[in-house]
């Protein structure tokens, strides 16, 4: 079965901007869009999202490693004028930076903040413990998405083994309690599984579960493609 489709969007790989070019040119019509990763961006920069942007596909860039709030901020306004479909912000940063972020998107209609709950998602137990947090990564992954819809955020983007929380947490159409006329995105990552023992999960089961996109690594369906 192929990964491909509506709800799939692609993680590009971290590698050089003509590979990034090529994969959206290549996969641009049979997926919903494309993620451009901290490595990616820190490398290229930011040039490189508008001209991805320029095959017309939806692009999240994910600014997790930024975390003060007017960093933030002028970061997001830099990607909403680039055409920036979805920015991530993690949610580590906390609600005063998320909410930084989500007032200078507020001047980009098509630009919507989704905040990251993935570094303490994929993080282990004893990682997170060493830097002095006892919760469970069930329990962060639901507490940032709490903090997501009370900061005005329009997503949250986690590890697809925490679909239960966030929908849980955020309802049964994932449309945010505080009124956002936007909606609230439920983005799946299923990237970190690249990385440990877990089995990457069907694409179809994640969309029947409630999340609205599925973000597939560039690697997995180069493999899935035969390539």
């Amino acid at each position: 079965m192929s990964l491909l489709g509506e709800h799939v969007l692609i993680r590009l790989s971290d590698g050089d901007a003509e590979d990034a070019v090529r994969a959206v040119s290549k996969w641009g019509t049979r997926v919903g869009g494309f993620v451009m990763g901290a490595g990616l961006f820190s490398n290229r920069g930011p040039i490189l999202v508008g001209a991805l942007g320029a095959f017309g596909k939806p692009l999240l860039v994910d600014l997790g490693i930024l975390d003060r709030p007017r960093v933030v901020a002028r970061a997001v306004a830099r990607m909403g004028k680039l055409g920036a479909r979805w920015i991530s912000v993690s949610g580590l940063g906390g609600r005063r930076m998320v909410e930084a972020a989500v007032a200078e998107a507020d001047g980009y209609p098509e630009t919507s903040v989704v905040v990251s709950a993935a570094l303490a998602g994929w993080a282990e137990d004893s990682e997170l413990k060493g830097v002095g947090i006892f919760d469970t990564r069930g329990s962060l992954v639901s507490r940032m998405t709490k903090l997501a819809l009370n900061a005005g955020a329009e997503g949250i983007l986690f590890p697809a083994r925490e679909l239960g929380v966030v929908v849980q947490v955020s309802g049964s159409e994932g449309f945010s309690r505080m009124g956002n006329s936007k909606g609230f995105w439920r983005m799946a990552d299923t990237t970190g599984c690249l990385s440990s023992s877990e089995q990457m999960p069907e694409v179809d089961g994640i969309v029947a579960g409630g999340a609205h996109r599925v973000i597939i690594p560039q690697v997995r369906v180069a493999a899935d493609e035969g390539e």
